[in-house]
């Protein structure tokens, strides 16, 4: 396009907008464009790509679709057009359309990645891996690859190839919180806690509004016998969100062991109270029943966690119903 035509600087305008987080203002300029060329095919990607940024589902896909329309072969629209489908929870729709991108460009790394993201939605973590694998063939050095990568190493069960691998992502972006935090949790689930807080505390210095990296402080204190800095980290984990089962019931668990049944036991009630289907929740309040003396209800609340969560080791095991 000629840098001298209008529509050329109202695109460079827009983009200049959208660059800036500035959304109306790139909305109202690549309507302006589409007014005048329906078919400009850079406005109708790039205020699909608005859309999607948005949530708007709807508009990202019109916008996406009439992209094909204008180039049937440019990979980005199908993988684009991908992640509507994995927003819409679509996981079979997005795989056929990553899968239709990679046909078109097959060394496009963002669509592998896409793919195996898709794939580990429908529980196929094989073709999630080989799908990660050819994303990092592609693009060796992209961190976020590797953290999710690293991810799908720990839920196969090679807790020691998914250190290795968020280790190298944090080589490349140390301030990767993602791939701290994970590393966290790889090391909580082989026991070492130790390294676990130290990942834990690494995370929240670098983002210390999520709520989720607080609350597995908080579990691996409470592991560790050291209570006050557990409901410390629980506290401040619901301050950020107040009304979040998990941390409720990791927050009972303490109160529990600090001996304060009764709290335990309205924080835990109140778990359930917000999503009864909350296996924190219920694990909280079957260790509570059974510290109350209250085997029957302990026993339902049990049965409950079991129903919920019947392979999980960590909640089983605590049991001892």
């Amino acid at each position: 396009m000629n840098p001298g035509d209008p529509l050329h600087r109202l695109l460079v305008s827009a983009i200049r907008h959208q660059e800036a987080n500035e959304v109306e203002e790139a909305r109202d300029l690549y309507l302006k464009i589409l007014e005048q060329d329906p078919q400009h095919e850079q406005a109708l990607h790039l205020a699909g790509l608005l859309c999607l940024q948005n949530g708007e589902l709807d508009g990202a896909q019109t916008l996406l679709e009439a992209a094909v329309q204008v180039d049937a072969e440019n990979a980005s629209y199908p993988n684009h057009l991908g992640v509507v489908a994995l927003r819409r929870q679509d996981l079979a729709g997005a795989a056929e359309l990553f899968r239709k991108a990679l046909s078109l460009d097959p060394s496009y790394a963002e669509a592998h990645f896409n793919l195996a993201i898709a794939l580990r939605g429908m529980d196929d973590l094989e073709g999630a891996a080989a799908a990660l694998e050819e994303a990092r063939r592609h693009d060796p050095d992209n961190d976020r690859i590797l953290v999710w990568a690293g991810v799908l190493a720990n839920e196969r069960g090679a807790p020691q190839e998914a250190a290795d691998l968020l280790m190298r992502a944090i080589e490349r972006n140390p301030t990767n919180t993602e791939a701290v935090h994970q590393l966290g949790d790889v090391f909580a689930s082989l026991g070492e806690l130790a390294e676990a807080e130290s990942c834990y505390r690494t995370a929240i210095g670098i983002a210390p509004d999520v709520a989720g990296v607080h609350g597995k402080l908080g579990s691996v204190l409470t592991q560790m016998g050291r209570l006050d800095e557990a409901r410390e980290s629980f506290e401040a984990a619901l301050r950020l969100n107040p009304d979040d089962p998990a941390l409720l019931g990791g927050l009972a668990l303490v109160q529990l062991e600090e001996g304060n049944l009764d709290e335990a036991k309205s924080t835990s009630e109140r778990a359930v109270g917000i999503d009864a289907q909350s296996v924190d929740g219920h694990y909280a309040l079957a260790r509570v029943y059974r510290a109350l003396g209250d085997a029957d209800l302990a026993r339902v609340e049990a049965a409950k966690v079991r129903e919920l969560a019947p392979d999980n080791a960590r909640y089983l095991d605590g049991l001892f119903i």
